[in-house]
């Protein structure tokens, strides 16, 4: 689909829908809820927090191969509405200000990608989610906490002493959520790297002159420092930027959900004139204690039947260009693979394949992501001094210092991230149907005695549907 189009085509329906509870109701419990009902699927989401505690006003990055999935759904004018689209990054020194570059994205590259660069807040991608999927028919109910599992049935027990049954659970709350424990045990979390990102705002009137170039271009400044970067840019509807600073991790484990209670510039001490004025702006900070985790072997539990997504599955170093758009990826590949549910026996083909697709790719752009950000934290020395320079001669030259000249791993960079956001991964998806998916059914069809069972795969008007009823039927009447 163009990225020039705001109207999606009706999805491919699922012949036999069956019931999917989702634990988790942020940004990938909500996006998933929202595939998966596009395809005809009956849809439950428990969120532990209250409505109002979900989300914050701090900055978010939907980069191009997350936002043409978001288009597909029909959603490209209130996003264009209420984001902004960005062209330009600009680079600068943490200790001395001094400017490095600036990488403007190719017209040519992003329309090929069929989505848009885009900056928004937490709050407004949520809103949108929450209320795309509520208008869908998902069930959201909030204050629900997840305390256990059974272990032999997709049976979830609440605090409450509610207990919720479905075909399939979907557990989409987060690196420290009871999913992602339940599936990984002991290798559920991995080791603090020392490095935290403090999350927050700050008032863009007070540096309006020293950053007009961002509010002009609606432009993502990354600031290179030892041990320390920032990231900031402008926020729709606001005067506002977001400000995204990268520090040493001091104190207690620090998460999404935590008040914030962090005094960015006594932390950062900066020394350059314009950051000094610009973090004694900076409002109370979120700090968010970055760990590298290991790769999770398996996403999936037979008994009970469930899935991990999102940052129950992969959890990204926080505030990074693609830690929401592979949650996002994640619903969409996953309601592809079920929108071609005939018979309850594939559901655990279909688990299997989703965790297939998804693990090579989630591991490339994670790693990425860790090498954007350790690229970003150089410590001083002879690779910050050659990625400096690399730029300045490509900035000299006025070429864009992420790609042409001599290479490098400026250039190294560049290219990979182009491949990420030219990604599609409902195509893949398909793809994996067509080639994997109707060779299986056939090849069971084939061997089960009775052709004529076997419906054609193409001609669902064949088939006789049959939905089951269980607990979460019984709630949503």
């Amino acid at each position: 689909m163009s990225s020039s189009s705001s109207r999606s085509n009706p999805p491919l329906q699922a012949a036999t829908p069956i019931n999917f509870l989702i634990i988790g109701g942020g940004v990938a419990g909500l996006s998933c809820a929202i595939a998966l009902r596009r395809v005809g699927h009956h849809v439950l989401v428990l969120e532990r927090k209250h409505r109002a505690d979900v989300c914050s006003n701090t900055g978010i990055r939907l980069p191009p191969n997350c936002t043409k999935i978001l288009f597909h759904w029909g959603l490209k004018d209130v996003l264009t509405e209420k984001a902004l689209i960005t062209h330009t990054l600009f680079f600068t020194r943490y200790e001395t200000g001094e400017y490095l570059g600036q990488h403007v994205w190719d017209e040519g590259v992003m329309k090929e990608t069929r989505g848009l660069f885009m900056l928004t807040t937490h709050a407004m991608l949520y809103d949108l989610l929450h209320d795309t999927a509520v208008r869908a028919g998902v069930e959201v109910r909030y204050g629900c906490e997840v305390k256990g599992m059974d272990a032999s049935s997709p049976t979830v027990h609440l605090a409450s002493g509610e207990a919720i049954s479905a075909d399939v659970l979907v557990g989409a709350d987060g690196e420290f959520g009871v999913s992602r424990a339940f599936v990984a045990g002991d290798r559920a979390q991995g080791p603090r790297i020392g490095l935290a990102l403090y999350d927050s705002t700050f008032p863009g009137s007070h540096v309006r002159q020293h950053a007009s170039f961002l509010y002009r271009d609606n432009g993502i400044i990354a600031v290179f420092g030892s041990g320390r970067a920032i990231v900031s840019y402008p926020i729709p509807g606001s005067d506002d930027l977001a400000f995204q600073w990268y520090g040493p991790d001091e104190g207690p484990e620090g998460q999404y959900g935590d008040a914030p209670s962090e005094d960015v510039y006594s932390v950062a001490k900066p020394a350059h004139e314009t950051l000094h004025l610009a973090m004694s702006m900076v409002r109370k900070a979120v700090r968010i204690s970055i760990r590298d985790h290991d790769d999770l072997e398996e996403w999936i539990s037979e008994e009970p039947r469930l899935v991990l997504i999102g940052e129950a599955a992969h959890p990204f170093p926080p505030g990074t260009i693609q830690a929401t758009a592979m949650a996002i990826e994640d619903g969409a590949v996953l309601a592809k693979l079920f929108s071609h549910l005939l018979e309850e026996r594939q559901i655990e083909s279909f688990l299997y394949a989703f965790q297939e697709l998804r693990q090579s790719r989630v591991r490339q752009v994670r790693k990425r992501e860790f090498d954007n950000l350790l690229y970003m934290t150089l410590p001083e020395g002879e690779a910050a001094e050659e990625r400096d320079r690399s730029m300045r001669a490509k900035a000299a030259a006025g070429i864009n210092v992420l790609e042409g000249g001599s290479g490098g791993e400026a250039t190294k960079h560049w290219d990979e991230m182009e491949t990420i956001f030219g990604y599609d991964c409902e195509d893949q998806a398909d793809d994996w149907w067509v080639k994997w998916g109707v060779l299986r059914e056939r090849a069971l069809g084939g061997t089960s005695g009775d052709k004529a069972a076997m419906p054609c795969l193409l001609d669902f008007s064949k088939m006789t549907v049959h939905v089951s009823s269980t607990t979460v039927d019984e709630l949503r009447t």
